[in-house]
């Protein structure tokens, strides 16, 4: 790969991590605060089981996306960030700005959604 700077998406990538960390501690501490106040009738019971689960859901979320970055950061770092993990090739800068964490170009990527190639 030619050498390609990658502060601006470095940059894209910490700040959207900085987001992401804040984000699911709060919802850990919203669970927390939840579990804690826990009472009513079924109805309520219900209805906090059920924003639990989605605040779960997005807390694991979170946690994926974090892990994509970290990867993402792994790759600057190792100098092996923005080359297409199916085809060899660079993944456009255009791209990469808007999902940082990409592995493949787009057309990489359509073939896989369209199911021309296997993964």
């Amino acid at each position: 790969m030619k050498s390609r700077n990658f502060n601006k998406i470095k940059n894209i990538l910490m700040k959207k991590k900085a987001l992401i960390l804040k984000s699911v501690k709060e919802i850990e501490k919203d669970i927390t605060e939840k579990i804690e106040n826990r009472h009513g009738d079924d109805a309520d019971l219900a209805e906090a089981d059920h924003e639990q689960e989605m605040s779960l859901f997005f807390k694991n979320r979170g946690q994926d996306e974090l892990r994509q970055i970290d990867e993402a950061l792994e790759r600057i770092r190792h100098g092996d960030y923005g080359v297409c993990e199916e085809c060899g090739e660079d993944i456009p800068k255009k791209r990469l700005e808007v999902q940082p964490y990409s592995l493949l170009c787009v057309e990489c990527q359509e073939k896989i959604e369209s199911g021309k190639v296997a993964r």
